[in-house]
């Protein structure tokens, strides 16, 4: 038998990059497919993903190759290329291997999973070639040590974790962006970076350096006008209002993340800063402290929740050029505050599936809103009416697939809640009820659109019910044509036995004993047929 090619090793995909010449999105078609496979093999049904973005050189690319090394180890499993394995398989150091741990670690108080038996950030580290240094390869987010800019475009890494969300499991993606607002960008491709990325994210980590700053507000301002724009015009042709006390948001968690933060007294608890945190974040976010309304109004309308964490620097080594990747020059507060941030950000309490408007993202969903997001922002020029298309056909796309999946669950359900095929009539009752039941659960999730819009979308879905009841139905009938074959054997079988029976009763029975029991034993039998015929 020929051999199967080898999987293609975990890596990140570019599914989307900015032309900067043609200002255009370009899209990663094969990078798309690649992502798809992983997230249909993966086991569960919803996607949360974790992006990080903000201007170029502030370590979003490092902070994301920190994050890779705690989902290898934190995670429940992780799927990918080579599919679905436990957390560590594969890794340096995994599988129980024994490994001498640096003095360095203990003394710096290095968790666990940044070790990992390797004392070195190489993987995704740039070598001066331009191609990944380290055995193994790209192993990570590529990242270069020193001042130039490294990330062109979004980049998903290709496996996906596996983790709890509250009580379910999700897949978990991490995004990587281009370094937006830099000199090489312009404000609408340096916007595009941001709508995409927000679309796409459950929890949006905003990288900024030191401190929030009124700029870094201005720019989120910037993207969120054109969709609180689009949002008021949806909102005044949508099938159904929402209730006046309701705001839409669109978005779920925005999450300031100050790096490099010099304000930390010496030996300070994560526990102590973290009032210190929220302290920062209402100076810009707290109608009380800040003057600025306006802002707060407008990140409010957008974003589900707004948080804000700061990590102190980690080391003044990593920013020069000869940096090799050495987690030893790395700060013990930068070890602490860095390990309970990803324990918050990942951990079931805060981790979210992601949604749109309300409506969960599933694994079969994923990519394919994916492509509608990036199609509405194909200029690299964002408006209200691109933005306002991507959502009405994101939110149609994922209220037809939740429909799909309640018609199946409930047919499923009734199929296995007997052990015999359904009556035709009995099977036709309850294929009615779920048809209900499905278009109910799409009339209460395709809110955002037009009428137009959403009409195109049930037709849509009337179609694909239409499929999948026939598929079912077909389903039943072969297993009550399997039922009633076994049912005619052996009501044949009882017509024989009531045949000896009554030529013994002729024939043997008034004068041997052996026929009289004979004849008893036949007659329950086919009595026991006959009822069982009767009241099936």
């Amino acid at each position: 038998a020929a051999k199967q090619p080898p999987a293609a090793p975990a890596r990140p995909l570019q599914v989307i990059k900015i032309d900067l010449e043609t200002n255009s999105v370009v899209v990663g078609e094969d990078e798309i497919r690649e992502l798809e496979a992983t997230l249909r093999g993966s086991g569960v049904d919803k996607v949360a993903v974790v992006g990080v973005m903000g201007a170029f050189r502030t370590g979003k690319s490092f902070l994301l190759d920190l994050m890779l090394r705690y989902m290898r180890e934190k995670a429940l499993k992780v799927a990918g290329p080579q599919g679905v394995q436990p957390a560590g398989f594969g890794e340096q150091g995994a599988e129980g291997a024994e490994c001498e741990v640096p003095e360095w670690v203990l003394r710096n108080g290095v968790p666990d999973w940044a070790v990992r038996c390797g004392s070195s950030l190489v993987e995704g580290r740039e070598g001066p070639d331009g191609i990944a240094e380290g055995d193994d390869g790209l192993r990570g987010f590529q990242w270069r040590p020193g001042m130039d800019k490294c990330t062109e475009g979004v980049w998903v890494w290709s496996e996906a974790f596996i983790c709890k969300a509250g009580d379910e499991d999700v897949a978990v993606l991490l995004l990587d962006t281009q370094g937006a607002w830099d000199a090489r960008m312009t404000k609408e491709q340096s916007a595009t970076v941001f709508g995409l990325t927000t679309l796409m994210a459950s929890r949006l980590i905003y990288n900024v350096s030191k401190q929030i700053q009124q700029d870094k507000i201005d720019n989120l301002l910037y993207f969120t006008e054109f969709a609180q724009a689009a949002l008021r015009a949806q909102q005044g042709r949508s099938v159904v209002a929402p209730a006046s006390d309701q705001r839409v948001r669109p978005f779920q968690t925005l999450e300031f993340l100050v790096r490099d933060w010099p304000h930390y007294p010496d030996k300070s608890s994560v526990d102590s800063a973290r009032a210190m945190m929220i302290s920062h974040l209402d100076q810009y976010m707290d109608p009380k402290v800040s003057e600025d309304t306006k802002s707060i109004d407008s990140l409010s309308d957008m974003f589900d929740n707004i948080d804000v964490w700061c990590l102190p620097h980690p080391s003044l080594t990593i920013e020069r050029d000869a940096w090799n990747g050495s987690l030893e020059v790395i700060e013990p507060q930068f070890w602490r505050f860095v390990d309970r941030y990803l324990d918050k950000i990942f951990g079931p309490e805060a981790l979210q599936a992601k949604t749109t408007l309300g409506t969960p993202l599933t694994v079969n969903t994923f990519t394919a809103v994916l492509k509608q997001f990036i199609v509405a922002f194909k200029d690299a020029a964002p408006q209200a009416q691109t933005f306002s298309e991507a959502m009405e056909t994101s939110t149609s796309l994922l209220a037809r697939d939740s429909a799909l999946q309640k018609l199946r669950k409930r047919l499923e359900e009734e199929a296995k809640s007997s052990s015999k095929a359904l009556e035709p009539e009995q099977f036709e009752r309850v294929a009615k009820d779920a048809i209900e039941e499905a278009e109910a659960d799409f009339r209460s999730k395709a809110l955002y659109g037009s009428e137009e819009g959403i009409s195109k979308a049930n037709e849509a879905l009337k179609v694909d019910v239409k499929q999948e009841v026939r598929r079912f139905r077909e389903e039943n009938e072969r297993r009550l044509e399997a039922s009633l074959s076994n049912l005619t054997d052996v009501s044949l079988a009882a017509v024989a036995a009531f045949g000896v029976d009554k030529v013994s009763d002729l024939t043997c029975d008034w004068w041997s004993g052996f026929c009289r029991d004979i004849s008893t034993d036949l007659s329950f039998g086919y009595t026991a047929v006959a009822l069982f015929v009767i009241y099936s």
